[in-house]
């Protein structure tokens, strides 16, 4: 390469609105030329943000979804003439499976940490000079695991059997890196369940008693409600709905196979009278109806973990088994092998021919005004390599960090959002500019600025809004018992990030759906606009956000922040011997 007028190209998997590209397109050296995203309103900004080239999102033959577990990679590269040479991946799978306020114990085993493997086949399909993947910060927790696999031929069920990992420390010479472990299925109190259990895990594999996530939830959403000293019954129609569903399912539910099928069959009767119970409003004894639908969410817990084993392909030492070391509680629990998803992307890229360097990086370090930590791993091939090792970047030592709330949304206090999607081009005049401010509004030639938009608060978010400031409150916590009550019934259970009222003169917490929690800009009573949040993740102002409100602010919450990524654009960039057009620090007059 060696020609700064050169581009690199540059594949984005799992793209979202396009935080990660658009850091490294900020290089100058970088041109996309495919990006897989599978959410609709993500792909119209995506699109919208590349000049409306709608081929630029890849998808498999015979869809227009871009599923990343349908394409074939090697094809793309070959019927686009991509030359794997001059090519650069990245991407950051969907973090849900890693993150801490992943709070869904629906499944064992998520399925979006299955698509850190899909990330893995991309890199051995496309072979590329570099890539870049991040995740949450703790990603390489030893909490985190994935978990040994029965052999198959191809797909991600390959990247993770017992015969792929032999082959990759045989040609590497690492140690092994997997060992046993046990998964529990479940552990209740509910002793009396024993002989029923025993019989669901030494016969065949039943289905599970509710299969629909939405019943799942719906379930949940009620024992949550029992919990509380406020008696239970079903009020609003959609809740009745949902439950007389419920009910539905549960009668055609086959029994005829289970070993223990008049212990279910009692189960299920019971559960089903409950049910009718917070329909007619009958409900009288929370505790009670708690205690029988508890019942019924073990059983259906362990049917749904049996069944996950089956289908993620879990290499299982031996049927699941009671564990008897506990005499006033009942575990369930299965053999298997597991092994740290970190520890495995590494020994797999050393195996493909990478040098990689993985760290928990601090967006707050590199120019963005927030405190946003993401965990990265960056791999170049060896041959690639020039002087520099590979080595993710430093932290900028600069006086002039951190940057600030008011350093990035200090010229929006005047302008007043507007709350129409379709309204979303406004008059930009502010009355002074930070550094940081100059930087935004590099490419706009107009004083205009997009997607000030925010959310038409209904009443008591307002009164809220404004006992915050009034009190100069911090979040949620710092408003009178009046206002916390009116609406949550146990207000000390919120967390801090509700309703928090961001500081201008610290960086911002980590941007999520600012919207549903409610952020409060600093100095105005209102809820924080969408180019606010984005200005907080380091977007710049010609940067256009599409789809609805609630979509717009996900879209941001979801985002890799692109100074951050530009930071290891640059780093990438010097390590294979190249230069970016300008640099960060020149940028910021460092």
């Amino acid at each position: 390469m060696g020609n700064l007028e050169r581009k690199i190209n540059l594949i984005d998997l799992f793209a979202g609105a396009g935080g990660l590209s658009n850091g490294f397109e900020q290089t100058g050296r970088f041109k996309v030329v495919g990006a897989v995203e599978n959410n609709k309103e993500a792909v119209q900004t995506y699109v919208y943000n590349q000049g409306n080239k709608k081929d630029i999102i890849i998808t498999p033959e015979n869809s227009d979804i871009s599923d990343i577990t349908k394409i074939d990679f090697k094809r793309f590269i070959d019927e686009k003439s991509i030359d794997r040479n001059e090519t650069v991946v990245i991407g950051g799978p969907p973090c849900q499976g890693f993150s801490n306020a992943n709070r869904q114990k629906n499944y064992l085993i998520s399925g979006n940490n299955q698509l850190v493997k899909e990330y893995a086949r991309a890199i051995d399909e496309i072979r590329p000079i570099a890539f870049l993947m991040e995740n949450v910060k703790t990603m390489n927790s030893d909490t985190h695991k994935f978990f040994v696999t029965e052999g198959t031929s191809d797909g991600i069920y390959a990247y993770s059997s017992e015969e792929h990992l032999m082959e990759l420390i045989t040609s590497t010479n690492e140690n092994r890196f997997w060992d046993e472990d046990t998964l529990v299925l479940i552990n209740t109190e509910n002793i009396q369940l024993k002989s029923l259990m025993e019989s669901l895990i030494t016969g065949e594999v039943h289905l599970p008693l509710l299969p629909k996530e939405s019943d799942i939830s719906r379930i949940r959403s009620i024992v949550r409600r029992l919990k509380s000293e406020k008696l239970y019954n079903a009020e609003k129609i959609k809740e009745k709905q949902e439950i007389k569903s419920i009910i539905e399912s549960l009668k055609e539910y086959d029994t005829s196979s289970v070993i223990e099928k008049d212990i279910l069959e009692k189960i299920l009767s019971d559960v089903i009278y409950i049910l009718d119970l917070f329909i007619s409003g009958a409900n009288t004894d929370n505790k009670r109806s708690l205690q029988i639908l508890m019942i019924f969410v073990d059983i259906n817990q362990l049917l749904r973990y049996l069944n996950e084993l089956v289908y993620e392909h879990i290499l299982c030492l031996g049927n699941a088994e009671i564990d008897t070391d506990s005499s006033d509680k009942l575990k369930v629990v299965v053999k298997v092998k597991s092994y740290n998803i970190v520890k495995y992307l590494e020994v797999f890229f050393k195996y493909l021919g990478y040098q990689t360097k993985s760290d928990v990086m601090l967006a707050s370090d590199f120019y963005t005004p927030q405190n946003r930590s993401r965990f990265m791993i960056l791999g170049i091939k060896e041959n690639y390599i020039k002087d520099k090792p590979v080595e993710l970047p430093r932290k900028v030592d600069s006086d002039r960090l951190p940057f600030t709330v008011f350093d990035a949304i200090g010229d929006l206090e005047k302008i007043n959002p507007t709350t129409e999607v379709s309204d979303y081009k406004l008059t930009y005049k502010p009355q002074s500019t930070t550094r940081m401010q100059s930087y935004y509004r590099t490419g706009m030639s107009k004083p205009i600025i997009y997607n000030h938009i925010n959310t038409a608060s209904r009443p008591l978010s307002r009164k809220r809004f404004k006992e915050l400031k009034d009190r100069n409150g911090k979040n949620f916590h710092s408003l009178s018992d009046e206002l916390k009550e009116v609406s949550y019934t146990d207000g000390s259970r919120t967390q801090n990030t509700v309703y928090l009222r961001l500081k201008y003169n610290e960086p911002s917490p980590t941007v999520i759906n600012v919207r549903k929690s409610m952020w409060q800009h600093p100095e105005n009573p209102v809820a924080l606009s969408i180019r606010e949040a984005a200005r907080l993740q380091s977007f710049k102002d010609n940067f256009i956000f599409k789809g609805t409100k609630d979509k717009q602010y996900q879209q941001i919450g979801n985002a890799v922040p692109p100074l951050l990524a530009r930071a290891v654009a640059e780093q990438l960039l010097l390590i294979i011997g190249e230069e970016p057009i300008q640099k960060l620090r020149t940028e910021f007059n460092n």
